[in-house]
């Protein structure tokens, strides 16, 4: 045996080891369901934790803009005449830009990532987002609608985990951001507020590409979108649209202008108002990871999501008739059973269009859902300041989710006649879900 056979082969350095760690985070991944679609479902949570979270934290920014622009003192920004102009009404406008730009933007989003993959869509969109741009729709859109493309068996329960985060947020964020806007100002907690949104550029470095395959080209600008258009023109996917869209009105009704009631209308202490969102968003959490393991035993993926619904409706409609904190606590754990629909709404268009046009289907589902969302905290506003209370606006809120969840029935019907693509393709066997180029796919 000669000394070159006897020769070890040294260990590789500190800086070569780096170097592989690299390789393998940039190089695409085939597995489902394997511990790196785990990595990439924290990754999602973690992006909804900081976006969503910080959205839904507005309403500590609420109150503080009101006395800023509306009035100097409690009875001021309780009062239904402090303005001719609308100040609650427009005030509201403040936080509902930032998320309508960020869904409304959805499809634009989608495109987007069939065109350039998830990771460098995402990465471009922390930086904006961190800027005060329009990049919370980069951020959103492909973190959530491409999860699917992860997992395979645990797949409702993994998206409802990573949608948890927009309300696990609102838990820490809203007291975090209250201390900082008590301690060093309203602006201030602005500033924090885009400093951690830096955080999810490192999340989008997570998202590996999926089902590499070099024989397929990037799709032209006429390709994609025609797969925008082709989901809306699915018909299941579009009643199931119009009646998920609904029950959007109320979501940042409630956020927006639930602590302000209990403040104005019942005396309730700021703090015990602000905890009144903590409550919702813990149950809504809860509700969501339960209803994503429920989704993924059952083939009606859309019966969890209706029930959760109608709760919601009969909730907003019994509002006008709460008279004690403690009623306003009930209120807000109907509405967190509620709010968990965005959590389990997110498997339904995978189940209805198919794997390869659901980023583009979420896309839309974001659009239309933001156009409704975006009425609820203005129009609350603009009720309180026309009639002193908020109750019209909850009877429209309530009334709207009945309907919702009553019109999905009409699934039921459609369902014999043009099964989910999901059963006729993606549970017979895994699929590439979206391909995108030589170099980078979901």
């Amino acid at each position: 045996m000669t000394s070159s056979q006897n020769v070890v082969k040294p260990t590789a350095v500190p800086s070569e080891r780096r170097r592989r760690s690299i390789k393998v985070l940039m190089q695409p991944t085939k597995a489902v369901d394997s511990g790196w679609s785990w990595i990439v479902c924290m990754a999602s949570f973690t992006t909804n934790f900081i976006l969503l979270g910080t959205f839904g934290s507005f309403g500590v920014l609420y109150v503080q803009l009101l006395e800023l622009y509306g009035g100097s003192n409690h009875t001021d920004i309780c009062s239904s005449k402090n303005s001719t102009t609308s100040v609650s009404g427009q005030t509201a406008w403040i936080g509902n830009q930032a998320t309508l730009l960020t869904f409304s933007l959805g499809p634009l989003s989608a495109a987007l990532v069939v065109r350039w993959g998830v990771r460098p869509v995402v990465t471009a969109g922390a930086v904006l987002f961190s800027a005060g741009g329009l990049g919370g729709s980069m951020i959103y859109t492909p973190t959530v609608g491409s999860l699917p493309a992860y997992f395979q068996e645990r797949k409702a329960f993994a998206i409802s985990f990573a949608q948890s985060g927009r309300f696990l947020g609102n838990v820490v964020l809203v007291p975090i951001f209250t201390m900082i806007r008590d301690s060093y100002g309203w602006r201030s907690q602005c500033i924090f507020m885009g400093s951690i949104g830096l955080l999810v550029l490192i999340m989008g470095l997570l998202y590996r590409p999926r089902h590499l395959q070099p024989d397929v080209t990037k799709p032209s600008v006429k390709d994609i979108i025609v797969g925008l258009c082709r989901s809306q023109r699915h018909i299941r996917f579009s009643v199931w649209l119009w009646a998920v869209t609904l029950h959007f009105f109320q979501i940042f009704l409630v956020l927006f202008h639930l602590g302000r009631h209990a403040e104005c209308k019942m005396g309730v202490d700021p703090t015990k108002g602000g905890n009144l969102i903590i409550y919702l968003s813990l149950v809504a959490a809860i509700c969501g990871m339960i209803g994503g393991i429920v989704q993924d035993h059952i083939t009606n993926k859309m019966l969890p999501l209706q029930l959760v619904i109608f709760i919601g409706g009969v909730a907003n409609l019994s509002f006008p008739s709460l008279t004690t904190y403690s009623h306003l606590v009930g209120f807000a754990i109907l509405i967190g059973i509620a709010d968990s629909f965005l959590s389990l709404m997110s498997i339904i268009p995978q189940h209805l269009v198919g794997s390869k046009e659901a980023v583009n289907a979420f896309g839309v589902l974001a659009c239309w859902g933001a156009m409704a969302s975006s009425l609820g905290g203005p129009a609350g506003g603009w009720v309180y300041d026309t009639y002193g209370s908020y109750d019209l606006a909850f009877y429209l809120a309530g009334s709207a989710s009945i309907i919702s969840s009553l019109l999905m029935f009409t699934d039921y019907i459609f369902a014999r006649r043009v099964p989910a693509v999901e059963q006729k393709q993606d549970e017979r066997k895994p699929v590439p879900d979206i391909v995108l180029s030589k170099e980078t796919s979901i």
